[in-house]
């Protein structure tokens, strides 16, 4: 059963490698999606296999009353790997819905508090209440398409400088992926958001379910904000998934030291069937150390403005691209019409590329593998000047 529609026929998949996808109907296809925006490392990590071999013939799933040393190792790989500067604890699950939903859960129990701020754009979750449109009387969803672009002063801005912060449990920050359309809000709106939120006792909660381990050129999205990158400024709570397992399914929450210590004094309670599973943190351990040992975060930084600049490139070549959103290896290009992004998707298949689109937004997205190779991004540039001109 398929419970999504794609602007084209279902391909049928017989073998992935590193950033190519083999095929039955498209022959070879170049990934420029990454699995589904999860493969940071490209697809069959040899070394990712090894650990699952290894490993799950000993320890491969636990009942939530045994304790593995692995848990706690990876939440202190992954704070010393990306230099947040602070004390954290955490827990692993097995979807990025589950982590979203559960620091949500977290931060309402530690205010008494069960409204929740975030962006109209910002996806959330699978779960109904965090679905899109989200309820209202538990949510404010801000509409900030007229501030992304904006140099005003918040403090004097009605859009903003009206809401009363004392509502709220946290802010849920999503640092710009918005459901694919890499729509990044500027630093002094998080700025003053956050600042709000915290002189309120709410709690800054960081979606980095798509935007984390690595996507935008940074460990996580959210260090391109001055108002949360780190230290005693860091998010209160951090929501993982997808980059963290490389394609296998695990996802977590970090949460500050005392935060995690006051939830253990209450009678909170949360347990699913994959809570910390050992062999899911023994993969994103390996993740972790191949993402240092290759300087994949450096790489995805470099590889994003050398995209950017090729497709800015073609933008000035064809005049049919309106806006070029790119952080790091999180891109999208939004075409003019009457170009239309069903259509481009359709004929980059035939020549070799699978990426994103949505038919809505008339975007093209990008979001491959961290270490994919300038070749690959030079190639589908060609391809793209050359389909949209025609």
């Amino acid at each position: 059963m398929r419970l999504f529609k794609m602007p084209g026929e279902p391909i049928k998949l017989l073998t992935a490698s590193g950033t190519r996808l083999n095929t039955e109907t498209h022959g070879t296809l170049i990934d420029f999606e990454a699995g589904c925006w999860a493969n940071v490392l490209g697809h069959g990590r040899s070394e990712l296999m090894k650990v699952i071999h290894d490993h799950g013939v000993n320890l491969f799933h636990t009942h939530h009353y045994f304790e593995t040393d692995h848990p706690s190792a990876l939440v202190e790989e992954i704070v010393r790997a990306a230099e947040l500067g602070c004390d954290y604890d955490g827990t692993f699950l097995s979807s990025g819905s589950d982590a979203v939903s559960l620091a949500i859960m977290l931060a309402e129990r530690l205010t008494g508090r069960v409204k929740k701020l975030c962006f109209s754009f910002s996806y959330l979750s699978t779960s109904p209440e965090l679905r899109m449109p989200r309820n209202r009387e538990t949510w404010l969803d801000l509409d900030i398409n007229d501030c992304l672009n904006c140099t005003q002063n918040c403090e004097t801005c009605s859009k903003v400088n009206a809401i009363d912060f004392h509502e709220f449990s946290a802010f849920v920050f999503e640092p710009g992926n918005s459901g694919g359309q890499v729509l990044c809000p500027p630093n002094q709106l998080i700025s003053y958001l956050t600042r709000s939120i915290r002189n309120a006792n709410g709690l800054v909660i960081a979606n980095e379910v798509t935007t984390g381990f690595g996507r935008t050129g940074k460990w996580f999205g959210f260090q391109h904000y001055d108002a949360v990158m780190q230290g005693e400024h860091a998010p209160d709570l951090i929501a993982m998934g997808k980059g963290l397992g490389n394609g296998y399914p695990i996802s977590g929450v970090l949460i500050r030291r005392e935060l995690a210590d006051q939830i253990e004094e209450t009678d909170f309670h949360y347990v699913q069937s994959h809570t910390d599973d050992p062999i899911g943190c023994l993969v994103a351990r390996k993740v972790v150390a191949i993402m240092i040992s290759e300087n994949v975060v450096g790489k995805s930084h470099l590889s994003g403005e050398y995209f950017k600049s090729k497709l800015v490139e073609v933008q000035s070549k064809t005049q049919k691209i309106e806006e070029i959103r790119a952080r790091g290896l999180m891109v999208a290009i939004k075409l003019k019409e009457p170009v239309r992004a069903k259509t481009v998707f359709n004929q980059l298949l035939e020549k070799g590329c699978f990426v994103g689109c949505s038919e809505a937004a008339n975007l093209i997205r990008f979001y491959p593998a961290l270490n994919i190779s300038h070749s690959d991004l030079d190639y589908v540039c060609r391809q793209l000047e050359q389909l949209i001109n025609d």
